[in-house]
């Protein structure tokens, strides 16, 4: 992953490991053939909420993939 970062963020991660950075992405078909893009966001909210959260990006067109 460094190829894609800033020489300051490599220095920090460095340091102090990716814990809060990145997110992952998912293409999901569900019951009926909606298709939807969705993707875990690892950033930390606050210091109450650490988990970061998963966010609903857009539903694609049935089966096709295209957007709808």
């Amino acid at each position: 992953m460094a190829h894609n970062m800033r020489m300051s963020s490599q220095r920090k991660a460095a340091r102090r490991g990716s814990v809060g950075v990145g997110r992952f992405h998912f293409r999901v078909e569900v019951d009926g053939g909606r298709i939807f893009d969705l993707y875990y966001d690892r950033a930390v909210l606050s210091a109450d909420d650490r988990k970061g959260a998963w966010i609903l990006h857009q539903e694609l067109g049935e089966e096709n993939g295209t957007i709808g």
